[in-house]
């Protein structure tokens, strides 16, 4: 096999891992499913490229303070609009769909209706067994998992992560040990949404910034969450790479056209096997 395909299907693999992560995370913390997800990676691209091209600022303070204004947006949101009718799943899909339709047409209304080029900050190449690999998405790559894996330190060696975990294991035991269950809820939502909008960064960095990328983004990401299983947040890592692979094998072989149905014929294969997803539970777990 053209080891152009690996390094291909590894960079999608992580591009795939850093749209879903917060979705998943999002859904095993809150037990709600957040359809506005795809609006929330792409409306931190939209951000930064606002202080990038309008602020003037760097790199580095324009992705921080998108990443911290999605994060801070969507923690209000959830306390205030879906908190209350967290329990009523169906009505919160349904505000969480009213959410993405709001957010892709006030970006349609400021930004315009066409892509926008994002500009590239790490141009070149490097040659690898005499394969090109662009300098841009090896950051996006590298960058990709070391957020993933900052998330892990923080879910599973910190306070607050103990917090979050045990508020998921069961919400009357840990307020009983003194653990406030809404706040740690709160939390939740602020860093899946956070790594969601770092997520939209990368992904805008490699791409470009459309608000067609919201719907094709969601898709992607419920794609990878549903192969990984509903509630298993650290399976989505693997799954998007299974899932990148074989979308670059598809493309490369089939054509550009086969490259979603490939996908689709990887996740039906697996859900035949393992109906909850190759990690997925009776219960939410992290």
């Amino acid at each position: 096999m053209d080891i152009s395909l690996i390094i291909n299907g590894v960079f999608i693999g992580s591009v795939f891992a850093i749209a879903t992560i917060g979705l998943s995370f999002f859904y095993t913390t809150t037990g709600v499913f957040n359809f506005a997800h795809g609006a929330l990676l792409i409306l931190g691209g939209y951000l930064t490229y606002t202080g990038l091209t309008h602020l003037n600022l760097s790199l580095v303070p324009a992705a921080f303070l998108s990443v911290v204004a999605v994060g801070l947006f969507m923690t209000l949101f959830y306390r205030y609009a879906l908190l209350p009718i967290r329990e009523q799943h169906i009505t919160a899909i349904i505000i969480t769909l009213a959410l993405l339709l709001m957010l892709e047409r006030l970006i349609v209304v400021l930004y315009g209706p066409w892509g926008l080029p994002f500009p590239t900050f790490f141009p070149g190449v490097v040659i690898v067994s005499g394969t090109e690999i662009s300098i841009q998405k090896m950051f996006v790559s590298i960058s990709s998992l070391i957020a993933i894996a900052l998330m892990w330190v923080l879910i599973s060696k910190t306070w607050i992560g103990l917090g979050i975990r045990a508020t998921i294991d069961n919400e009357h035991i840990a307020a009983s040990l003194g653990i406030n269950a809404g706040r740690m809820h709160l939390f939740s939502v602020f860093i899946s949404s956070a790594i969601t909008a770092f997520g939209g960064i990368n992904i805008a960095s490699t791409l470009f910034l459309s608000p067609i990328l919201m719907s094709q983004m969601n898709m992607i990401a419920i794609t990878v969450s549903i192969l990984a299983g509903l509630g298993s947040i650290w399976g989505v890592i693997p799954a998007a790479f299974i899932l990148g692979i074989a979308d670059t094998i598809g493309a490369s072989y089939l054509g550009g056209w086969f490259r979603f149905v490939s996908m689709t014929v990887v996740v039906i294969l697996v859900l035949v096997i393992r109906p909850r997803g190759l990690f997925g539970q009776k219960e939410r777990v992290i």
